[in-house]
């Protein structure tokens, strides 16, 4: 069983002892680039590309901050937040977060660095469908 579906199946399995559902997103916080085919969003200053995405359940989401300044991928509902990541210029590659959904419906996301109250257009959504 490869590393990244252990880790997944053990957060699952964490947030189910804690009354959790498997149901919920889970999320991992990773460096290196996804080798397991997730769905790649880009970050840049100040724009997520692409801003809207539709996956199927059970897709990881992965993104990657691209830009010269520290950026987030946080949900608009709490559901994630994957606090800073760091841009390349800090050194090596830039951080990235992923998210693996497992339920159906909209996902609406931004940067808590950012906030759309002053970059109305650094605004995300992930749609999932069966």
């Amino acid at each position: 069983m490869r590393l990244d579906r252990l880790v997944t199946i053990g957060i699952i399995a964490a947030a189910a002892s804690c009354g959790g559902s498997s149901a919920s997103p889970t999320s991992i916080k990773t460096n290196p680039p996804a080798t397991n085919g997730a769905v790649t969003i880009t970050i840049q200053d100040f724009s997520f590309s692409p801003a809207v995405d539709t996956v199927k359940v059970g897709t990881t989401v992965q993104w990657t901050n691209n830009g010269p300044s520290e950026h987030s991928t946080t949900s608009d509902t709490g559901i994630w937040d994957s606090g800073g990541l760091t841009p390349p210029s800090m050194g090596g590659s830039g951080a990235t977060f992923q998210m693996t959904f497992n339920q159906t419906g909209s996902f609406p996301y931004h940067c808590t660095f950012h906030p759309p109250s002053l970059y109305p257009k650094f605004v995300g959504t992930i749609v999932v469908t069966n």
